[in-house]
């Protein structure tokens, strides 16, 4: 039961309980929620076969309807993930015999191999002489991103129109394969229901290519995504503008050296260094060999740092720049170091963006599309060529010259829209080139976390005036009326952003692996998902997704799975919270030593809480709680560093809840990746109570561990609380 509904009216209670045998799970008071009347939702998170709900009124005759329950069953069929349109299972198990493609086509050998090859690296050696035959076939009358697979029962058939949507279906047979019995027997016909399913990065350092190569292969095929948004800005080498790759280059020198602020962007874009056009070809091929669509993204006009530090000539100036300061409502201007824009009257200016495009193209070799950026453009007609102009009839003018460049490429425009929207939304003077532009360039709209608490559809500002819609940085906790305003026409899907240097720990940190398998489900399946139903998906995603997808991220896969071993804790069992002796008496307070094994791990679980809150700031470092330090018994040493919001979190907590303030946007699930959760329960009051398990890689697993002792940081007041830790081996 992840929420349950109930619609009362306006002030006609003060207080509603959920109680399971007994126990409260979910409360509304009115003290602490404000319920204006309509239908009140109630969070449970706890899996049972009835409830009862206790109401407090207020002297008043309540007329009730029967409240809606928000959940999932759980039959014991095994989960696909996201939901697929029509899955039937049919009731038995078969081994596999062979795995072929049907023809000699490239795509069907490929996702004939992709398969055995995950088989295998899944599960080991699956191949059984009595089995079945897996018959990989591209039909070109599946539209839409069909596919389709069939037990016709000597064979089962994986079927669709071409390389991607292959994967999919293969994905799928991954998912319905069980390592005693074989694969579950099952019919499926499944398509996305909404066409751009994007994941938008900026390019890795080289040292993160292998990270981002099991990212391709373990999150976007799995999580059904089908677009590359990659963002260059200076961080390739240009030929035709070596003077660019210089100064990206010369930027970082200053800013290590302490003599200037980083260039905007360099950091989630090779890491501050410069990629060779080989190198990118590399990383870019192993999205195109799943058949992922590259969309390369050229930032233009404005966030074009990277061009105006080389050439400060053609920036846009003017003396009476003001800076935001309050960055709540609209993101930081530019710092006056760097020019945000360049001026688009100016020649220079559009050669320039023109040699870059053509270089980008000539690597990316995008399929259909070029994403030519144009977000917050703060500095339009400012200097003496422009102040006179209309800053929309500047904009028009160079949105509509770069559209023209690409046609004659055979290329279609992707740009943000955050420009064009009108007063109220926006107060850019460039709205009115709303109207005034080509209709078939694809709109990216991210505006709409600036206004969340409205209840207004920006978005109809766009779809109004002809366009396509995606919704662009689209993360999952707090998109305000997702499923009406994705119905509508002209919105064909969204995209998720990082924004961050492109490793596993800041996309771990800014929660992007958990958001990812959120919105797979809210893209691939928007006929069937409901936001009231958080509490369950959240529940799915860290039983049955996140664990398998950590280690396949990490290359640790366990073709056997894992046997685990609870290890001897020692500490201070005082000064426990009430809650937490209820239903886990061995729980400590941990300083010093805790345990003292003399064994080997693959893998430390350490199950753990605070007491206390500890600070998330966005953008800063995590608060550091304490280490454990693992001593191993030849004196080697290896510590984990416990961050609060990364890997522990307060025991009054419930997993994988969001921080919904805007503020929070582009990093608002906390304690998701390096976390599972042990134990969700309640309290006696119905409040969350919650234990994450800090899954911790031993890089030492040939070794015997000594002990393991905790330590907290000198200024920690969060205090943490620990009730076990398991050891971890491959079997």
């Amino acid at each position: 039961i992840g929420a349950v509904g109930i619609k009362l009216p306006e002030k006609s209670v003060s207080k509603v309980e959920i109680l399971i045998d007994g126990s409260i799970v979910g409360i509304h008071n009115a003290e602490s929620g404000k319920y204006t009347g309509g239908e009140l939702l109630i969070p449970v998170g706890r899996k049972a076969c009835g409830f009862t709900m206790r109401l407090y009124t207020v002297l008043q005759d309540i007329s009730l309807e029967a409240p809606e329950i928000y959940g999932a069953h759980d039959d014991g069929k095994p989960l696909v993930w996201p939901t697929p349109k029509s899955i039937e299972f049919l009731g038995a198990y078969a081994k596999i015999k062979d795995i072929v493609a049907k023809s000699d086509d490239e795509d069907e050998r490929f996702a004939a191999c992709f398969l055995s090859e995950r088989l295998k690296e899944s599960f080991g050696n699956i191949k059984c002489e009595k089995g079945v035959t897996i018959v990989i076939e591209k039909d070109s009358s599946y539209t839409e991103e069909r596919y389709t697979v069939t037990d016709e029962g000597k064979k089962i058939t994986v079927k669709a129109a071409d390389r991607l949507t292959l994967l999919y279906g293969v994905d799928t047979l991954l998912q319905i394969y069980n390592k005693e019995l074989g694969i579950q027997r099952a019919n499926v016909d499944d398509k996305p229901s909404r066409e751009f399913r994007g994941f938008h990065l900026g390019l890795p350092h080289k040292s993160q290519f292998e990270f981002v190569k099991r990212l391709f292969r373990y999150v976007l095929v799995p999580m059904r995504f089908n677009i590359l948004i990659v963002e260059f800005a200076g961080g390739m080498r240009f030929d035709s503008h070596p003077e660019i790759s210089e100064a990206w280059l010369r930027a970082t020198e200053n800013f290590k050296a302490g003599l200037q602020p980083p260039l905007p962007h360099s950091e989630m874009v090779s890491n501050r260094s410069l990629l060779e056009k080989s190198d990118v070809c590399e990383l870019l091929e192993a999205a195109r060999e799943l058949g992922i669509e590259i969309v390369p993204e050229v930032q233009s006009w404005g966030h074009v740092q990277y061009i105006t530090y080389a050439h400060p000539e053609i920036a846009e100036i003017d003396e009476n720049e003001e800076e935001v300061k309050d960055t709540r409502a609209e993101d930081a201007k530019p710092a006056s170091f760097y020019h945000h824009t360049y001026c688009p009257e100016l020649q220079e200016s559009i050669d320039i963006i023109h040699d870059l495009i053509d270089e980008i193209i000539e690597v990316a070799k995008p399929r259909r599309y070029v994403h030519i950026g144009h977000d917050e453009i703060y500095q339009v007609g400012l200097c003496k060529r422009c102040r006179k102009l209309d800053p929309a009839d500047i904009y028009v003018k160079h949105v509509t010259g770069l559209y023209n460049y690409l046609a004659e490429r055979g290329y279609k425009t992707m740009m943000w829209s955050d420009m064009i929207h009108p007063a109220p939304v926006r107060n850019y003077k460039t709205a009115p080139a709303r109207t005034r532009l080509p209709k078939d360039i694809l709109m990216l709209d991210f505006v709409w976390y600036f206004e969340d608490n409205l209840a207004i559809d920006i978005e109809d500002n766009i779809l109004d005036a002809g366009y396509k819609v995606a919704v662009g940085n689209l993360y999952s906790p707090n998109y305000p009326r997702y499923e009406s305003r994705m119905r509508k026409e002209g919105m064909i899907g969204g995209q998720i952003s990082t924004w961050v240097i492109v490793d596993e720990e800041n996309f771990a940190d800014n929660g992007k692996f958990f958001d990812c398998a959120y919105l797979s489900e809210m893209l691939w399946n928007l006929e069937g998902y409901n936001s009231k139903n958080r509490r369950t998906y959240s529940h799915i995603i860290a039983k049955n997704i996140q664990p398998k997808m950590r280690d396949e991220i990490r290359g640790v896969i366990s073709a056997n799975g894992y046997s685990e071993k609870a290890l001897t804790v020692s500490g201070c069992a005082g000064a426990l919270p009430a809650d937490i002796k209820a239903f886990a008496p061995q729980a400590v307070m941990a300083n010093g030593l805790l345990s003292t094994p003399s064994e080997c791990f693959d893998k430390l679980v350490f199950e753990h809480a605070t007491v206390w809150n500890g600070p998330r700031i966005a953008w800063a470092d995590f608060y550091k709680v304490g280490n454990y330090t693992v001593t191993y018994e030849d004196g080697a040493k290896e510590s984990a560093d416990v961050r609060y919001a990364a890997n522990i979190l307060k025991y009054k907590s419930a997993y994988a809840d969001p921080m919904k303030h805007a503020f929070y946007r582009h990093q608002a699930y906390v304690g998701t990746w390096y976390s599972d959760p042990v134990y969700e329960g309640k309290n006696a009051f119905g409040e969350d109570i919650l234990i994450t398990g800090f899954v911790w890689e031993n890089p030492h697993p040939e070794k015997k561990i000594a002990k393991i002792e905790y330590t907290p940081a000198e200024d920690d007041l969060t205090k943490l609380i620990l009730t076990g830790i398991k050891g971890i081996n491959k079997k």
